[in-house]
């Protein structure tokens, strides 16, 4: 083979792998009903449960706070 064929060989493969990677890639939520949503709690639940996510309290419709955490679905 020659040195061009090789090349676009290890370009198509090293593509595909990268494709591979990025199609998984995503964030999702989860609801964490464990916390109270006082002075970073949340924050520190999220980060627990999951190394990237990210807790945000938020006003629920019955009035009460929740704790949503944020977090890539590879995770």
């Amino acid at each position: 083979m020659s040195k061009s064929t090789l090349f676009a060989v290890f370009l198509i493969l090293i593509l595909g792998m990268i494709v591979k990677e990025i199609q998984g890639f995503g964030y999702c939520h989860k609801y964490l009903s464990e916390t109270d949503c006082g002075a970073g709690s949340c924050n520190a639940l999220c980060r627990q449960q999951f190394l990237d996510g990210t807790g945000k309290c938020l006003h629920l419709r019955d009035g009460r706070l929740g704790c949503l955490c944020f977090y890539s679905c590879g995770s």
